[in-house]
Protein backbone atom coordinates (compact mmCIF):
# COMPACT_ATOMS: atom_id res chain seq x y z
CA UNK A 1 0.00 0.00 0.00
CA UNK A 2 1.48 2.82 -1.47
CA UNK A 3 -0.10 5.43 1.43
CA UNK A 4 1.90 6.26 4.99
CA UNK A 5 -0.73 5.83 8.08
CA UNK A 6 0.41 6.41 11.35
CA UNK A 7 0.48 2.68 11.87
CA UNK A 8 1.30 -0.38 9.79
CA UNK A 9 -2.19 -1.39 8.84
CA UNK A 10 -0.93 -4.63 7.49
CA UNK A 11 0.77 -6.07 10.32
CA UNK A 12 -0.61 -4.29 13.34
CA UNK A 13 -2.09 -6.33 16.21
CA UNK A 14 -5.49 -4.72 17.09
CA UNK A 15 -6.89 -6.16 19.88
CA UNK A 16 -10.58 -5.40 19.58
CA UNK A 17 -12.80 -5.66 16.77
CA UNK A 18 -16.23 -5.46 16.12
CA UNK A 19 -18.74 -7.05 13.12
CA UNK A 20 -20.56 -4.51 11.42
CA UNK A 21 -24.24 -5.43 10.20
CA UNK A 22 -24.93 -3.59 7.49
CA UNK A 23 -28.51 -1.83 6.63
CA UNK A 24 -29.90 -1.02 2.76
CA UNK A 25 -30.09 2.73 3.92
CA UNK A 26 -26.04 2.41 4.00
CA UNK A 27 -25.84 2.04 0.43
CA UNK A 28 -25.35 4.65 -2.49
CA UNK A 29 -26.61 4.43 -5.93
CA UNK A 30 -23.69 2.15 -6.81
CA UNK A 31 -24.31 0.03 -3.93
CA UNK A 32 -21.37 0.83 -1.95
CA UNK A 33 -21.64 1.74 1.83
CA UNK A 34 -21.64 5.39 1.13
CA UNK A 35 -18.90 7.54 3.69
CA UNK A 36 -21.21 8.70 6.61
CA UNK A 37 -22.43 4.83 6.91
CA UNK A 38 -18.84 3.96 7.14
CA UNK A 39 -17.79 6.77 9.83
CA UNK A 40 -21.12 5.45 11.56
CA UNK A 41 -18.98 1.77 11.65
CA UNK A 42 -16.04 3.57 13.02
CA UNK A 43 -18.15 5.19 15.52
CA UNK A 44 -19.67 1.32 16.86
CA UNK A 45 -16.06 0.67 17.13
CA UNK A 46 -14.89 3.23 18.61
CA UNK A 47 -17.96 3.13 21.30
CA UNK A 48 -17.65 -0.63 21.83
CA UNK A 49 -13.51 -0.24 22.23
CA UNK A 50 -14.70 2.79 24.92
CA UNK A 51 -16.70 0.59 26.39
CA UNK A 52 -14.72 -1.37 27.93
CA UNK A 53 -12.81 1.76 29.41
CA UNK A 54 -15.44 4.16 30.72
CA UNK A 55 -18.76 3.84 31.58
CA UNK A 56 -21.20 6.18 29.11
CA UNK A 57 -22.91 8.82 30.92
CA UNK A 58 -24.40 11.99 30.22
CA UNK A 59 -21.54 14.94 29.72
CA UNK A 60 -22.71 16.74 33.09
CA UNK A 61 -23.27 13.47 34.83
CA UNK A 62 -19.72 12.51 33.94
CA UNK A 63 -17.01 13.42 35.79
CA UNK A 64 -14.26 13.37 33.23
CA UNK A 65 -15.72 12.16 29.61
CA UNK A 66 -14.00 11.85 26.03
CA UNK A 67 -14.54 14.07 23.27
CA UNK A 68 -13.63 13.30 19.33
CA UNK A 69 -12.28 17.02 18.07
CA UNK A 70 -10.18 15.28 15.23
CA UNK A 71 -10.56 12.45 12.46
CA UNK A 72 -9.16 12.13 9.40
CA UNK A 73 -10.64 8.69 7.51
CA UNK A 74 -9.25 7.79 3.79
CA UNK A 75 -11.71 5.28 1.89
CA UNK A 76 -9.32 2.79 0.10
CA UNK A 77 -11.91 0.26 -1.35
CA UNK A 78 -15.82 0.41 -1.65
CA UNK A 79 -17.41 -2.07 0.34
CA UNK A 80 -20.04 -3.99 -1.56
CA UNK A 81 -23.65 -5.29 -0.13
CA UNK A 82 -21.87 -8.98 0.05
CA UNK A 83 -18.81 -7.80 1.84
CA UNK A 84 -18.92 -8.79 5.45
CA UNK A 85 -16.73 -6.45 7.62
CA UNK A 86 -15.44 -5.53 10.66
CA UNK A 87 -14.04 -2.76 12.65
CA UNK A 88 -10.84 -3.15 14.70
CA UNK A 89 -9.78 -0.45 16.97
CA UNK A 90 -6.38 0.85 18.69
CA UNK A 91 -5.06 3.48 20.96
CA UNK A 92 -1.71 4.03 19.82
CA UNK A 93 -0.53 7.01 21.54
CA UNK A 94 -1.60 8.80 25.29
CA UNK A 95 -0.83 12.21 25.75
CA UNK A 96 -1.59 14.50 28.89
CA UNK A 97 -4.85 15.25 28.06
CA UNK A 98 -5.58 13.21 24.68
CA UNK A 99 -5.24 10.17 22.98
CA UNK A 100 -5.07 9.25 19.45
CA UNK A 101 -6.89 6.10 17.94
CA UNK A 102 -6.80 4.40 14.72
CA UNK A 103 -9.54 1.92 13.03
CA UNK A 104 -9.60 -0.13 9.78
CA UNK A 105 -12.78 -1.28 8.19
CA UNK A 106 -11.62 -4.83 7.22
CA UNK A 107 -13.07 -7.63 5.09
CA UNK A 108 -13.26 -10.03 7.25
CA UNK A 109 -12.64 -12.98 4.18
CA UNK A 110 -10.24 -11.29 2.15
CA UNK A 111 -8.44 -9.31 4.68
CA UNK A 112 -8.84 -6.16 2.20
CA UNK A 113 -9.00 -3.13 4.15
CA UNK A 114 -11.93 -0.82 2.87
CA UNK A 115 -11.25 2.46 4.82
CA UNK A 116 -9.29 3.69 7.81
CA UNK A 117 -9.64 6.59 10.38
CA UNK A 118 -6.86 8.56 12.59
CA UNK A 119 -8.49 10.28 15.35
CA UNK A 120 -7.72 12.51 18.14
CA UNK A 121 -10.14 12.65 21.71
CA UNK A 122 -9.85 14.90 24.47
CA UNK A 123 -10.62 14.66 27.99
CA UNK A 124 -12.72 16.82 28.86
CA UNK A 125 -15.02 18.04 32.25
CA UNK A 126 -17.52 20.09 32.31
CA UNK A 127 -17.54 22.59 34.87
CA UNK A 128 -20.35 25.49 35.31
CA UNK A 129 -21.75 24.13 32.21
CA UNK A 130 -18.35 24.97 30.19
CA UNK A 131 -16.40 21.63 29.05
CA UNK A 132 -12.62 22.05 29.16
CA UNK A 133 -10.01 19.41 28.49
CA UNK A 134 -8.40 18.10 31.78
CA UNK A 135 -5.60 15.86 32.47
CA UNK A 136 -6.20 12.01 31.42
CA UNK A 137 -7.13 10.20 34.35
CA UNK A 138 -4.24 7.80 35.02
CA UNK A 139 -6.33 5.25 35.64
CA UNK A 140 -8.00 5.27 32.07
CA UNK A 141 -3.96 5.01 30.68
CA UNK A 142 -3.51 1.77 33.18
CA UNK A 143 -7.03 0.35 31.33
CA UNK A 144 -5.86 1.16 28.22
CA UNK A 145 -2.27 -0.46 28.52
CA UNK A 146 -4.35 -3.78 30.02
CA UNK A 147 -6.47 -3.58 26.62
CA UNK A 148 -3.97 -3.59 24.19
CA UNK A 149 -1.44 -5.43 25.79
CA UNK A 150 1.61 -3.50 25.67
CA UNK A 151 2.99 0.55 26.44
CA UNK A 152 1.29 3.07 24.75
CA UNK A 153 3.17 6.53 24.50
Amino acid sequence: MSKQFSIDIDNYDFKESVKIQKRFSDLDPFAHANNAAQQNYFDIGRADYLSKLIEFKPFHLAPVSLLVVSYQTDFLHPILPQDEVEVKTSVYHIGNKSLKMFQVIKNIETGVVHSVCDSVMVAVSISDGVPSSVLFPPEWRVRLVEIEGREIN
